[in-house]
């Protein structure tokens, strides 16, 4: 279950895979928090010529140090990114690359489900 944030609009996808219990990074147009908790703001992160984000990598190291999940499965620590389908890319990136560097091996991004154009036609009983 992902937090319900009002001002940040998922992008959609037609993924069918469910999302599993991870951490949860919410990129909004003027922070960046974990788990509900501010760890940065979006100016100084895109002030900064690094491609890891300090605040964020420690609230991440903190958080796997606390967390009951097995991070023996294969590909590691999990977390997940909410992120407004409108932030830019080069910040998107620093985020992603900010949780390898924290040693999260699986990286998932939140997405709204959308029917894709098979389940549509199936939905209608159109196709051939």
């Amino acid at each position: 279950v992902l937090p319900n944030a009002k001002d940040v609009q998922l992008p959609e996808s037609i993924a069918e895979a469910k999302a599993r219990e991870s951490v949860v990074i919410l990129v909004t147009e003027t922070e960046i928090l974990v788990q509900g908790r501010v760890v940065s703001r979006i100016d100084d992160v895109l002030a900064s010529d690094e491609l890891v984000i300090p605040a964020l990598k420690a609230e991440l190291v903190a958080q796997a140090g606390r967390s009951l999940l097995n991070e023996e499965e294969e590909g590691g620590r999990e977390v997940t990114i909410m992120g407004d389908k409108e932030i830019p890319y080069h910040l998107l990136k620093r985020v992603m690359a900010t949780c390898t560097d924290a040693e999260y091996g699986r990286l998932s991004l939140a997405v709204l489900q959308k029917t894709s154009d098979l389940q549509m036609a199936a939905a209608t009983g159109a196709g051939g």
